[in-house]
């Protein structure tokens, strides 16, 4: 299964590296303590007037190491083959420090009477690190086993430059020239510092930060989605970006979506500019949102005279003079209930929609006289080309002009079509209370596609805009009621308000995408699309609300 699919760029590398390395590995890196080490020091001897040291068996170990002023930087991240990646890092101008214990054989002799003797001595020792170079090997992967996407450090090789031996005064060395040993100790120290452990650090930090993108799909405490690997898997086109496919199961109460499996979707390729990531979305998450809204009864809502700007709309009183049969309820109330039938289906089609840029073209191409008919169609949508015609004929617009208006007006879109129950029950105190039934099929285009935050999901969001609403008589208990169109008068002002705004509560709460734990997208730059079959997201993100 694979109903979203995610590419990452080299730009998008970078910025993940840059980021991730400078606010988090860097903390982790600075805590850093260079290994033991024993330097094996070959004999000298050293001769005055009259008496003669030689020394032997001489070990330097240094222990207990620290590191000062040590400020790791990110320098580069270059993608290898086969899903590697080459981290490196960089520090300049540090100190080490060491406890330096010293032992050796001395042979001391004066006026040719030799004295041996085995000495210790302990110091501190601190060399300075002129620069410090580190190249780590990783790999990105997706462990089975765990459902989890993670980061492997592979080994690291480092390199200590221009060191500062700064042996100590009074260490057996000092008694031959520094020239002769300081290279020697300065080769050992650098080796010391060198074999840090990055790799630790490294395997701490970034696995766990990929370890939070599953719960980057928790939307709400009962509906989940799962951003397993899909399909086409984890692939590194032309060794140049990053392309995942990702299941996107959604369930509620752990109760799986029970729709069709889609088929594949397609992987986009990884951003070539400066975009960081680029998402498809299939219409079977958009789905898998509106039947788990449907499950949990999000989508009914109850409408009462208080809730509407003009109460009087569910006043039976309102309507006596127009059907007699609300005669005997005149003093009563009535309270209207919207419940859909089924959970709203969302499908990628031509829509044709009249933004003020379709219009501005249309005043371009149309003769005056024929757009002026057209004003009353500014701002609407239609998702079929019948009830577009429809219109275009009841506005007085000749047939020859259809088929430009059409072109100018088509683009690929997402329309929802709903089944609802709109049921009006008067409130006059009367057990069963007596009722109105009517079906209304209603079908909605999405638009104003964007990015947002809700709770700790970053989702696509989406509005609906009424395309067509019509209503249908199913029963009743009033007796001899036979106003059948009554619901197409009541429908737009008492159940339709109300429930535009549960709609367009869903539309903000919108589609979980993956993202790691404190990355989130630049919303307003986001450039949101909808192609054929899926909707396209290209983005940069941010780390930690960074601009």
């Amino acid at each position: 299964m694979q109903a979203l699919t995610v590419a990452i760029g080299q730009d998008g590398i970078q910025y993940f590296a840059r980021e991730l390395v400078v606010e988090e590995l860097v903390k982790a890196l600075g805590g850093l303590r260079p290994i033991d080490r024993q330097i094996d020091v070959p004999n000298f001897s050293n001769k005055g007037f009259g008496w003669k040291s030689s020394f032997s068996k001489i070990k330097i170990n240094l222990s207990r190491g620290s590191i000062s002023g040590f400020h790791p930087q990110y320098r580069s991240i270059a993608q290898q083959p086969e899903g590697q990646f080459q981290l490196d890092l960089g520090a300049a101008d540090f100190k080490a420090s060491y406890a330096w214990h010293e032992s050796y054989h001395e042979v001391f002799v004066y006026k040719r009477r030799p004295h041996s003797m085995d000495k210790t001595a302990d110091f501190h020792y601190e060399p300075g690190v002129g620069n410090l170079g580190v190249a780590v090997s990783l790999g990105f992967v997706f462990d089975q086993g765990a459902k989890r996407f993670d980061i492997k450090a592979l080994g690291s090789h480092a390199t200590a430059t221009n060191m500062t031996a700064n042996i100590p005064k009074e260490s057996v060395l000092q008694q031959q020239e520094l020239s002769c040993f300081s290279g020697h100790v300065n080769e050992a120290t650098a080796q010391s510092v060198a074999s840090i452990d990055f790799d630790g650090p490294i395997s701490r930090v970034l696995p766990p930060l990929l370890r939070s993108i599953p719960a980057s799909g928790q939307l709400t405490p009962e509906i989940h989605y799962e951003f397993d690997l899909g399909d086409s898997g984890l692939t590194f086109p032309g060794d140049k970006g990053i392309a995942i496919g990702v299941t996107g199961r959604v369930s509620y109460k752990g109760q799986y979506y029970p729709g069709d499996v889609p088929a594949p979707l397609p992987v986009p390729p990884p951003p070539s500019d400066s975009h960081h990531v680029q998402v498809y979305v299939s219409d079977y998450e958009l789905n898998a949102l509106h039947w788990a809204f449907f499950q949990a009864g999000l989508l009914k809502t109850t409408v009462k005279p208080a809730d509407l700007p003009d109460p009087d709309v569910l006043k039976v009183k309102t309507y006596v003079s127009a059907i007699p049969a609300f005669k005997p309820y005149a003093t009563s109330v009535m309270w209207a209930e919207v419940s859909p039938k089924q959970a709203p289906a969302v499908a990628f089609q031509d829509v044709y929609e009249f933004s003020a840029s379709v219009m501005s073209s249309l005043q371009q191409q149309l003769p005056s006289k024929i757009y002026a008919l057209l004003s009353g169609l500014e701002g609407d949508g239609f998702a079929s080309k019948a009830d577009l015609e429809e219109d275009l004929a009841a506005a007085g617009v000749p047939q020859e002009y259809f088929a430009t208006i059409e072109k100018a007006a088509k683009l690929m879109g997402m329309v929802v079509r709903q089944n609802l129950e709109f049921t009006l029950t008067v409130q006059n105190g009367a057990d069963p209370a007596p009722t109105l039934v009517f079906d209304v099929a209603r079908v909605d285009i999405l638009e104003n596609l964007a990015l947002g935050v809700r709770g700790n999901a970053q989702t696509l969001q989406y509005g609906f805009k009424r395309a067509k609403a019509d209503a249908t008589f199913v029963s009743t208990t009033i007796p001899h009621f036979d106003k059948k169109n009554f619901g197409d008068l009541i429908w737009p002002v008492a159940g339709e308000p109300r429930y535009d705004a549960t709609l367009s509560a869903m539309g903000k709460t919108g589609v979980p995408l993956p993202m790691m734990k404190d990355f989130q997208f630049h919303f307003e730059q986001a450039q949101v699309s909808i192609q054929q079959g899926f909707v396209s997201v290209l983005a940069q993100v941010a780390f930690k609300g960074t601009p």
